[in-house]
């Protein structure tokens, strides 16, 4: 079989996997739906990086051999050392900056706290229990 079939019969049985990997999450209680949630965006996400480009035919081939290669795939990113939390944190402070940024352009809601308080009309005080005898 060539590369680009290989690739193609992997990709399909991946897809296949991931929908039965699916199909077994909705049987789940929604809290244990929950706590495969991360593994099952991963997996998606897998499937989308494996159909945007070929593997050579060897490695397909490897692959494909498995009945359960996506969940293989998944193990051993798990076992990865990622940056995840790192470009998480990159965001975040990306857009903290960008919003800091954008703040500093418009006036702060906080200006207006900082400003004496404008006449207005007369109030009278409150009246104390001891006046109300």
């Amino acid at each position: 079989m060539d590369e680009r079939k290989l690739n193609g019969a992997l990709f399909a049985q991946m897809c296949a996997e991931q929908q039965d990997y699916r199909a077994w999450l909705m049987t789940l209680p929604p809290d244990e739906i929950l706590d495969h949630a991360a593994e099952f965006a991963v997996r998606e996400d897998i499937l989308v990086e494996l159909e945007a480009f070929d593997l050579p035919a060897d490695q397909a081939a490897a692959l494909l051999a498995s009945p359960t290669s996506l969940a293989d795939i998944y193990r051993e990113w798990g076992k990865a050392d990622t940056h995840y939390m790192d470009d998480i944190r990159d965001v975040i402070e990306n857009c903290a900056e960008d919003m800091a940024d954008r703040s500093r352009d418009r006036p702060s809601v906080l200006e207006g706290l900082k400003r004496p308080a404008q006449p207005g009309p007369e109030r009278k005080a409150p009246r104390s229990p001891s006046q109300e005898r």
